[in-house]
């Protein structure tokens, strides 16, 4: 899982340096501006609204994940803490990418759709996970959230990276012999 993590974290920031490389506007623009009707700035703005979310929120995560495992409390506590906690988390991750682009008057990118889509899946796992250990003080469903997490965290790291991977695509030149 840690593994998982880096790579999802090592996607975010080359994601955020893409952009910023890339894009149309400054950060500071993309930051605070809005985009103009153009599909290009709806989508960039879109990335830079989901990438910084992502980063934000993972770090935060990450901090309240460590808080929550060194807690001095019972380990019943600590799984209703933890899978309630990552399950609200995860709601207002993608209520703050969503109010974002509200604000913004910005379009979602397919990209952005399908990371809130996997958001979602997410929000379930947690919750069923939640009901399995907490409720019903089992582990039935201890492989399903393992390949269910990693399976959503790789897909959300590798929709993360198309971006930057078809802009540095763009720039290799052409290699046809004329």
């Amino acid at each position: 899982m840690i593994t998982i993590d880096w790579m999802v974290i090592v996607s975010k920031i080359l994601a955020l340096f893409a952009l910023v490389f890339f894009a149309k506007h400054s950060a500071k623009q993309m930051f605070i501006g809005k985009p103009s009707m153009d599909i290009r700035e709806q989508v960039e703005h879109s990335l830079f609204v989901l990438v910084v979310s992502a980063c934000l929120f993972h770090f935060f995560g990450r901090l309240a994940a460590d808080a929550i495992l060194s807690a001095d409390m019972s380990t019943h506590g600590k799984r209703q803490l933890y899978y309630f906690f990552f399950s609200l988390h995860e709601l207002l991750f993608v209520v703050a990418i969503i109010h974002w682009h509200n604000v913004k008057r910005c379009e979602l990118a397919k990209i952005t759709r399908y990371i809130c889509y996997l958001s979602a899946m997410t929000i379930c796992l947690q919750l069923l996970r939640y009901a399995d250990r907490v409720i019903f003080e089992a582990n039935y469903l201890e492989f399903v959230y393992r390949i269910g997490i990693a399976m959503s965290n790789s897909l959300a790291a590798l929709l993360i990276l198309i971006y930057p991977l078809t802009r540095t695509a763009r720039l290799i030149p052409d290699n046809k012999w004329s």
